[in-house]
């Protein structure tokens, strides 16, 4: 990827996408970790919905 955007020059938009990509990516990563650890995702819903 870093060798063609070397090649084309840096669209910025474009490397702006991937960035969001992969901090969406972690994002989501850590929220299926999250609920694993809070008990499931029953017990994270209760939680972000203010219900535990």
């Amino acid at each position: 990827m870093y060798s063609q955007l070397r090649r084309t020059g840096w669209r910025p938009l474009e490397a702006a996408g991937h960035v969001a990509f992969v901090i969406a990516l972690l994002g989501l990563g850590l929220a299926c970790a999250g609920a694993d650890l809070l008990g499931g995702w029953r017990a994270a819903g209760l939680l972000l919905t203010g219900g535990g």
